[in-house]
Formats: structure tokens, sequence, C-alpha cells
């Protein structure tokens, strides 16, 4: 027997663990990578949600002279001209001289409220994914002094 070629149980079994620890970190290193690259671009979606909508609330809020609020906000431009901010289902929505604009999807709740003559915008955008991510964002403007006063 001492010409035969071959390997032991033990040296089999040795390399089926070894492998298998190989496998098993492997495995885990890349399942982090998806997860986190996932969590990423979830947040990623909603700080993006929540910047353009802010973008487009100060310019409308520094041009408008009064607001009203009543679930949706009503920014008034100029005697002919006004702006609302509605959220419709999950998507906030500016509308402007009868064009409608989605600002922003994945809104889970938009607040308005008007102090003295700041106006507050509050959101909360919740882009769907296993990791439940969640960004709030508080706005605020102050309106533009009526002419003459």
């Amino acid at each position: 027997m001492n010409g035969q070629k071959g390997m032991t149980v033990v040296e089999l079994l040795v390399a089926i663990a070894v492998t298998g620890i190989i496998v098993v970190f492997l495995g885990t290193a890349i399942y982090q990578i998806i997860t986190v690259s996932e969590y990423g671009n979830d947040r990623l979606t909603a700080m993006h949600e929540l910047q353009n909508s802010a973008h487009w609330f100060n310019l409308d809020g520094q041009k408008a002279v009064t607001a009203d609020v009543d679930g949706e906000l009503l920014l008034t431009i100029s005697e002919t001209t006004s702006i609302t901010y509605a959220l419709v289902g999950q998507e906030l929505r500016r509308t402007a001289g009868g064009s409608q604009m989605t600002l922003a999807r994945n809104i889970a709740s938009a607040d308005f409220s008007i102090d003295n003559r700041v106006i507050t915008m509050s959101l909360t955008s919740a882009p769907e994914g296993r990791d439940n991510v969640s960004e709030n964002g508080t706005y605020k403007v102050y309106l533009r002094p009526a002419e003459g006063g």
C-alpha cells in the first residue's frame, strides 16, 4: 500500500472546513456590500427629495406677499399669480399658473404653517425599501414685505 496516492478522511474534512469558512466570509462580505449600498441609495433619494422641495419652497416663498394654509399652502405672488403646494398621495406637488409639477415623491407627511410673516414647511421623506429609511426636513422662509407697507 505504500505506492498508493490519495487523501485521508481527516485531510478531506479539513479542506471542506476551510472552504466553508472562506465561503461564509465571502457571503457575509457580499451581503454587507449590497445592504450598505441599498441603505445609502435610500438615504440619498430621501435627501434629494427634501432638497428639491426646499429649493422651490424658498424661491416661491421669498416672492410671495401673502400665504394661507388650509391643508395645503397657497402663496400669493401678485393679484393674478398664486402658487399652491399640496401633498397628493405621497407626492408633493406645486401648481403655478395652471401647470402642475411634482417636486418630490415618497413624501410620508407634509405640514405647512404660518407665524407672523414666516412660512414653515416640514416634510418627511420615506422611500420604500427594506431598511425603512426616513429623513425629515423643516424649512422656513420670510414673506416678501408688502408694497407700500
